[in-house]
């Protein structure tokens, strides 16, 4: 696919100056709580089990070298070691809700939205029981919010249009995983949107310029991504830019006197009283780690829209996203620029969601060189790109070494969505080549290379899948928690493997097994009318092609 053109605080200390004192007035979630639950249906069986039904847990390697003597089918790939120790758990301590709903700000005048308006009731332990959601499930998807912090805010100010609408908004992923609590997304969903909207529309700005609105945005990004509500998600994204750029979130880790430089003779949001008391790690982190999700959404969202992205590597002075549990004693480690790749073999401990953070980095600087192909048909740059690309991206391959591995991908959703897209980024560069090689009226022998490389990486691909193909769905499984970022690997490898099929590449009947059980793989990820199915529709073609002709001879026989 080809892109045209993310020590404890004080309970005086916050993200945003303390509010001032408001008047309350009842709510109407006092008064009225939900007197029955809709059971939602069960998830679907998970389809295409009987396609594994006789496969052993023999992995392939994912990153060996591939004996040429073998051939490229699956099983032909050398065995993984499982030999990496088992990947830090992010989130061990409870969710204790402390607080019930209470009423609304009258900051904001009635008439802007009724009290019956304003918000569609769910009961505190229905919200509570959301929250432990996202916490014990989600968090290491979305390392984001520091819980005790959260936590914290909630009890001190449950009235505050800001925590209200981040704790609809965290309520709202809990609601998206948890098939028992389906029924509440839409209040959720609807109850955090109208939050945020009262914060931008309210006289005082410091209700939308501060950390929870922010974190709202992502989650909200986050859900209508998964929904695949694009548009939708294009605007919120909209919004959540300009705000971090309003906020400078961007240059957080840069030297004051470069903030200067760049302010000119405005002074930058930190300085004016927007972010003040900013230095608690903590807080610091969240924000680093809230603004790279940003990164990512807007780059797969940029893939989906066809817009470009706003948020550059090179211009960005924050430190990419420390290990560590978020928590009070929460203590940094040192972490380069995401534009210092040379400062990165020198970090002893790259987390998985700084991994996927620069892998994205890679996937868009793979799109932009794809997409000059498209622009230009003399693109006399093409070869010096495409053989720099592939090693930079081999380079930062050995970086991720410890999250390529059988045991990290079976046990991390991050590392099983950074493996699969770094192979789909290793197949989109390769398939241009072997386009460019056609182009140019090549020998075929040139494209060679590229052909094996891409076939190699798709069936790396089928092997992560099938390794994690879940008895059942479930709301911790990697294709529940990731299916979103996993359409255009799999759609990738669809691509690659049709290929080689019309090609007579390698044995058929192996292609042909390992294009079912992918396109199954894609059913399970979108509709059979979804965008990544239409993107590789001439790999199900081919398919469907070879399947008539094997009917065909059979009853010539």
């Amino acid at each position: 696919m080809q892109r045209r053109s993310c020590a404890q605080l004080p309970p005086t200390t916050s993200f945003t100056p303390t509010p001032t004192t408001i008047r309350q007035t009842p709510s109407h979630v006092d008064l009225c709580w939900l007197q029955s639950h809709v059971t939602p249906p069960m998830d679907r069986a998970f389809e295409g089990l009987d396609m594994l039904a006789n496969l052993t847990e023999d992995i392939p390697d994912f990153w060996g070298v591939i004996d040429p003597a073998l051939g490229l089918t699956p099983d032909a790939l050398p065995l993984l070691s499982g030999d990496t120790p088992r990947l830090p758990t992010p989130f061990d301590t409870g969710y204790l809700h402390t607080a019930d709903s209470h009423s609304m700000s009258s900051t904001f005048e009635p008439s802007l939205f009724s009290t019956h308006e304003l918000e569609e009731p769910i009961s505190p332990p229905e919200l509570a029981a959301l929250h432990q959601k996202y916490f014990d499930v989600f968090y290491p998807v979305l390392p984001i919010l520091n819980q005790s912090r959260f936590r914290q805010e909630w009890t001190q100010d449950p009235v505050s249009p800001r925590i209200r609408g981040l704790s609809y908004a965290v309520a709202l992923i809990g609601s998206m995983i948890a098939p028992e609590y389906a029924h509440l997304q839409s209040p959720c969903y609807n109850n955090a949107r109208k939050y945020i909207e009262l914060c931008e529309r309210d006289d005082d700005e410091t209700n939308m310029m501060c950390l929870n609105a922010f974190q709202a945005l992502i989650f909200i990004i986050r859900y209508e991504l998964t929904k695949k509500h694009f548009v939708r998600a294009w605007m919120t994204l909209g919004r959540a830019v300009t705000l971090a750029q309003i906020l400078d979130l961007s240059n957080i880790d840069g030297a004051p006197a470069d903030r200067h430089q760049r302010a000119g003779s405005h002074k930058c949001p930190i300085e004016t009283g927007y972010i003040s008391n900013l230095r608690d790690p903590a807080t610091m982190e969240e924000i680093r780690r809230s603004f790279w999700s940003l990164y990512i959404f807007e780059s797969y969202g940029s893939v989906r829209t066809d817009r470009p992205c706003t948020l550059e590597e090179e211009s960005l002075s924050i430190f990419l996203p420390s290990p560590g549990e978020l928590k009070q004693n929460f203590l940094p480690s040192p972490m380069p620029f995401i534009s210092e790749p040379t400062k990165l073999t020198g970090v002893g401990y790259l987390t998985s969601f700084a991994a996927v953070t620069i892998m994205v980095k890679l996937a868009r600087i793979c799109f932009e060189h794809v997409s000059i192909v498209s622009r230009s048909a003399s693109d006399s740059g093409f070869w010096d790109r495409h053989y720099r690309l592939v090693k930079t991206i081999n380079d930062y391959t050995a970086i991720f070494q410890r999250y390529l591995t059988a045991k990290a991908v079976r046990e991390d959703p991050l590392a099983f969505s950074l493996h699969l897209n770094l192979c789909a980024t290793h197949i989109n560069l390769h398939e241009a080549a072997i386009r460019k090689v056609e182009d140019q009226d090549l020998p075929k022998l040139v494209a060679a290379e590229s052909r094996k490389c891409s076939a190699a990486a798709a069936f790396k691909i089928l092997g992560a899948i099938r390794m994690n193909w879940p008895v059942q769905r479930s709301e911790r499984d990697h294709f529940t928690l990731q299916a979103t970022f996993i359409g255009w690997p799999i759609s990738m490898s669809l691509i690659a493997l049709s290929r080689s099929l019309a090609n007579g590449d390698t044995t058929p009947i192996g292609i042909v097994d390992s294009l079912r059980l992918l396109r199954a793989a894609l059913d399970q990820v979108e509709e059979p009318d979804g965008y990544w199915h239409q993107a590789s529709g001439a790999a199900v073609t081919a398919l469907a092609k070879w399947d008539e002709q094997q009917r065909e001879s059979r009853s010539v026989e």
